[in-house]
């Protein structure tokens, strides 16, 4: 169970990341790195509290170490004034905001700003 929660919060912050890969640019960069070192201190306290085997936990923590390198190793940059950068960069703001606790719920995990941010990428996508 803690697994799937630990790997959920990892999925929900690969997808953000997956959706504003391509509109990076100087503090979207920043914002992004911002939000996947608060799920990945976040995900590590979870599985120091977990029970867990320590092989299991041996095994997770590199992977958790990695993340934030993986995920901005795919970033590419886009001029600051693409239509979702600002709205990508208050999204992750608003998301690396929230306490660990908070990640737990999917209702404040959907933050304003990422619902707006959502919006705007989905109008894009039907303009295009």
């Amino acid at each position: 169970m803690m697994f799937t929660k630990v790997r959920n919060k990892l999925a929900l912050s690969g997808l953000l990341f997956f959706v504003v890969g391509n509109v990076v640019a100087g503090d979207l960069d920043s914002a992004a790195f911002d939000l996947c070192e608060k799920v990945k201190a976040c995900s590590i306290a979870q599985i120091a509290e977990a029970d867990l085997t320590p092989e299991l936990k041996q095994m997770m923590e590199p992977m958790l170490e990695s993340v934030c390198d993986t995920m901005r190793a795919g970033v590419q940059e886009v001029p600051s004034d693409h239509p979702l950068h600002g709205p990508a960069v208050d999204c992750m703001r608003s998301m690396a905001a929230l306490s660990c606790e908070d990640f737990q719920d999917e209702q404040k995990v959907a933050t304003p700003d990422c619902r707006a941010y959502q919006e705007t990428a989905e109008q894009l996508a039907q303009d295009t």
